[in-house]
């Protein structure tokens, strides 16, 4: 019933994992999306290479290739002069045949260099040659570069060369027989790699800045919950009061209802001279009846939200609901409610349970009925029985009970009376249901509310 304090740890340990897993989702995601783009790129320069040197492979003759590499083996040899001449010549005019269609290829393929390879590795051309000052170093990749003398066309790694990412693809060049002679290698710089990089600082810099932020709203989330937890600390005690008020009222409520038997018993002993033995009995056995189950009111408050530890006991349910219209006829005539009471099918109903409990399921809606209608009414009670059941009817002629709210009146501390506590009916609705039954509300055909209890019975 007291408002208690959570424990806000787990909260806390939960909401700095799930931050902590935000990061780390974040930057993977980043990191994920710079290497896709990475590789998507990658791949459509080696094959966009690969076809490149597919075709320089097929712009190579076999005449020319074997020139050049007679001039090669020539000029190591160092044979006559004028067998040098005829060599040289065939080379150079080898050369420009292949520059002149190399030329025309690089020109819409973007390449930066094409080379022509002997199956020895040896260098036999190459469409631009370097600077005097440039070192006459070739970047090969040999795993690809062996594919291609096997007549597979290839392309190798992406590798970097001075800030630029470049790239090579290799075809096989055949002779007329189809045995490979020789091979053709584009080495090309991919444009797109560029902003990439750019790109990627650019997203590696919000990764971080991103984190920062995050670990920043995580420290201030830590804090701010620290700040509350110490202002439900402050408020704590203005709750802890509030609801010992409802609990004084509920129980006000609940002595309340004794308390006007006890007072219409007292009205009656007062008239002591016109009362015999046995109605002077009857009114001290009630008053002490009343007395006990005014005792009893706290625990029944205590169970209110749990059930009793009492052990169910057999008993008749007519004996109760009379005993309970009997104590409550002296109050009832003072507020001019007049009782019809009407009992039809089997004679008595046996019940499982509490009679105590029942007794006060039957007072409290007396009562209720009572006080819906301050200038008097009527009260009518009607017990039968159907398909197994025990139903009690209470049904007055109050202003009845809207619609919007019929959920909600049997909810603790829920009341439409100024006065009221709203736990006169959420003591029923939990007692009938301990004892297996329910209670509904619903307006009477000719204006105010009826209240049924279906209890389950032994017989009937």
């Amino acid at each position: 019933m007291f408002p208690q304090r959570k424990n806000i740890r787990p909260r806390i340990l939960w909401t700095l994992a799930f931050l902590g897993a935000l990061v780390l989702t974040m930057n993977g995601t980043i990191f994920y999306s710079i290497k896709t783009a990475q590789r998507m790129l990658d791949v459509e320069l080696g094959k966009r290479l690969e076809g490149t040197a597919r075709i320089a492979a097929l712009l190579v003759r076999p005449e020319h290739v074997a020139a050049l590499v007679a001039a090669a083996r020539d000029t190591a040899s160092a044979d006559s002069a004028q067998t040098d001449f005829v060599l040289q010549m065939d080379a150079i005019e080898a050369q420009d045949r292949i520059r002149q269609d190399w030329t025309r290829l690089t020109e819409g393929a973007e390449a930066s260099n094409i080379v022509l390879l002997d199956p020895t590795s040896r260098v036999l051309f190459r469409l631009h040659e370097p600077f005097g000052f440039e070192q006459d170093v070739l970047t090969l990749d040999r795993a690809a570069l062996a594919r291609a003398f096997i007549g597979e066309p290839s392309h190798s790694a992406l590798y970097e060369v001075d800030g630029q990412y470049f790239r090579s693809g290799y075809a096989p060049v055949v002779d007329d027989e189809g045995a490979v002679i020789a091979a053709a290698g584009v080495e090309g710089a991919s444009p797109a790699f560029q902003p990439l990089r750019a790109i990627r600082t650019s997203l590696i810099g919000a990764a971080i800045i991103s984190s920062i932020l995050i670990l920043l709203i995580g420290i201030a989330y830590v804090r701010t919950v620290g700040h509350l937890n110490r202002i439900e600390e402050n408020l704590r005690h203005t709750d802890l009061l509030a609801s010992v008020g409802q609990v004084a009222a509920g129980v006000a409520h609940e002595i309340r209802n004794p308390l006007a038997v006890l007072r219409g018993a007292s009205s009656r002993l007062q008239r002591f001279e016109n009362l015999g033995l046995g109605q002077r009995t009857e009114l001290l056995a009630m008053i002490d009846e009343e007395v006990n189950r005014m005792g009893a009111v706290v625990q029944n408050f205590l169970d209110l939200s749990r059930r009793p530890s009492e052990e169910p006991e057999s008993f008749e349910l007519k004996p109760v609901l009379e005993r309970s219209l009997e104590i409550l006829r002296v109050e009832l005539d003072r507020s001019r409610v007049a009782v019809e009471y009407e009992w039809s099918g089997t004679e008595g109903f046996t019940l499982q349970g509490n009679r105590h409990g029942m007794h006060h399921v039957f007072l409290n809606l007396a009562l209720n009925a009572r006080d819906v209608m301050p200038e008097g009414g009527r009260l009518k009670v009607r017990v039968h029985a159907r398909r197994g059941e025990a139903r009690i009817q209470f049904q007055d002629t109050g202003p009845g009970v809207p619609r919007a709210i019929r959920d909600k009146i049997f909810e603790p501390f829920f009341t439409t009376r100024a006065k009221g506590t709203g736990l006169g009916l959420a003591f029923v609705d939990r007692i009938v249901a301990e004892h297996g039954g329910s209670v509904t509300v619903g307006n009477a055909p000719g204006g105010g509310a009826v209240f049924e209890i279906r209890l389950p019975v032994e017989n009937g």
